[in-house]
This record gives structure tokens, C-alpha cells and sequence, in this order.
């Protein structure tokens, strides 16, 4: 009598079946992840802006100037402040920035008495323009952008 051999390897249809069903949790998964990895730039972005928040309302607090006119002035008045408020203010970028090195945006009220710091957010577009001499932000929803300011959202 002769003896079978044992059927070795895998079939063709059985290796199709298994990579449609790799695709399938492939495309389940794959968009979660990336809500996920918003999530974490955005949660950066604020404890980031929150310290510079921080450092801005010490250095106000602690000076008789008004606030700085713009992002570079603002990064002189905190690096240059004594005692020392930041570190490098080239370590705090925007998450959701064009490049690796891109800063938050920064703007302030033409009475110089209001400011706001955001991040671009998850669309990567500025969707704040300004804030008015009122404190309000311009426009009053910002969309997704991730923002700290002494002002408030208009009501």
C-alpha cells in the first residue's frame, strides 16, 4: 500500500481570503490612529501654549511693558527676562506647523492691552486672525485652532 503525503503550504484561495481580511482591519484601524495622533498634537500644543501663557503673564506682571508687538518680540521679552522665564523659545513649535520648526502664531490687541497664542490645529490653517481691543477674539469660533489668550471668545 502506498502511503499519501501529507498536503503541504497553502492554497491560493486561502491566501487571498487571509490578506482581504488584513485589508479590512487595515482600513478599520488605520483612520482611528490617526484621530488619535491629533489628539496628542493637540494636547502638546496646549500644555506648550499654557507655559508660554505662564511665562508671558510673569513677565507682564513683573515689567511695566505692555505687550509685545509680535512673535519675535515676544520671544526677545521672554528669553531676555530676568529671571529667566523660558528655556529657548525655538523648542516651542507648532505641532500642527508646516515644518518641524515653525513657531506658534502669536497676535495682540491694537490698545496692547490683549493677546492671544494659538497653533494652526488639526486643518493646519489659521482660522484666528486677531483680537479686538475687547478682548474678543477674531472670529469668535475659532474652528480647531488650539489657543490661549487673556481675552475671551466673543459671546
Amino acid at each position: 500500500m502506498r502511503s499519501r503525503k501529507a498536503k503541504e503550504g497553502f492554497t491560493l484561495l486561502e491566501i487571498l481570503v487571509v490578506i482581504t481580511l488584513i485589508i479590512i482591519i487595515a482600513g478599520i484601524a488605520l483612520p482611528r490612529f490617526a484621530g488619535v495622533t491629533d489628539e496628542g498634537r493637540k494636547a502638546k500644543g496646549k500644555g506648550e501654549l499654557k507655559t508660554l501663557q505662564t511665562a508671558l503673564e510673569s513677565y507682564l506682571l513683573n515689567t511695566t511693558s505692555s505687550v509685545p508687538a509680535d512673535y519675535a518680540a515676544l520671544k526677545t521679552a521672554l528669553e531676555g527676562a530676568t529671571p529667566r522665564l523660558v528655556g529657548e523659545m525655538d523648542d516651542f513649535v507648532d505641532p500642527f506647523g508646516a515644518t518641524a520648526a515653525t513657531g506658534y502664531s502669536y497676535a495682540k490687541s491694537s490698545n496692547n492691552k490683549y493677546y492671544v497664542l494659538f497653533s494652526l490645529g488639526p486643518d493646519k490653517t489659521a482660522d484666528i486672525t486677531g483680537i479686538a481691543d475687547t478682548g474678543s477674539i477674531s472670529p469668535d469660533s475659532p474652528d480647531d485652532d488650539v489657543f490661549v489668550t487673556n481675552g475671551q471668545l466673543a459671546t
